[in-house]
């Protein structure tokens, strides 16, 4: 078994109390490998490895903080609670339906870092369907933030929609959806139809929003 040792300062005056649970559990502290120290308030914090915060599993690969799957949400403005990454389903829909729509391609995905989403997306279409009216970019992983500053405006290019001078696309608060219009010049906005599309539309997205 290895030695323990505990060394006092001769300079210092406070005293170093290790306390036992209030509980019939057994605990273990455990020294890291690569330095052999535990960390003071005055030390600069280095882990050889990933460390796990709000109750998640520490992963066991790479270096890093692992969060839990399910933020835990802090109150605190100045706390990062929550880093996920993973894909969404990129759909669209015109009128609200989706009759017919089939894709060549379909990826979607996604940083989050504490409230603020980022959101990268493809969707080839092989046929717009049948369903008419305007058009939404839809399957967003996140709820937008349902207040008013958080409308945001999106990253978008597009190939076989026809559109007026200048195509738009902004995320809505409260929804999981992208609007897509048109404006002109002159400043009329309408919204983007089924009949802007064709069977062979594709459209690309990027877009960083808050979500609650």
């Amino acid at each position: 078994m290895s030695l323990v040792k505990i060394q006092g300062n001769a300079s210092g005056t406070g005293e170093f109390t290790i306390a036992a649970p209030n509980s019939n559990t057994n605990r273990t502290l455990t020294l890291p490998d690569n330095t052999g120290t535990i960390l003071t308030a005055a030390s600069t914090p280095a882990f050889a490895s990933t460390i796990g915060v709000g109750g998640a599993t520490a992963a066991a690969s790479g270096a890093g903080i692992t969060f839990p799957a399910t933020a835990s949400a802090s109150s605190d403005v100045n706390t990062l609670d929550d880093y996920e990454e993973g894909t969404w389903t990129f759909g669209i829909s015109f009128g609200g339906g989706t009759t017919g729509i089939t894709y060549a391609a379909s990826a979607g995905s996604y940083t989050k870092i504490g409230q603020m989403v980022t959101v990268r997306g493809y969707m080839e279409l092989t046929n717009k369907g049948s369903s008419t009216g305007s058009a939404l970019i839809t399957g967003l992983p996140f709820t937008i933030n349902n207040a008013t500053a958080n409308h945001t405006a999106c990253a978008l290019a597009m190939k076989s929609v026809t559109f007026a001078d200048w195509p738009m696309a902004w995320a809505s608060p409260n929804s999981t959806t992208v609007i897509l219009n048109e404006s002109t010049n002159a400043g009329v906005q309408t919204a983007l139809t089924n009949a802007d599309f064709a069977n062979n539309s594709w459209v690309m997205i990027s877009c960083s929003y808050y979500t609650s």
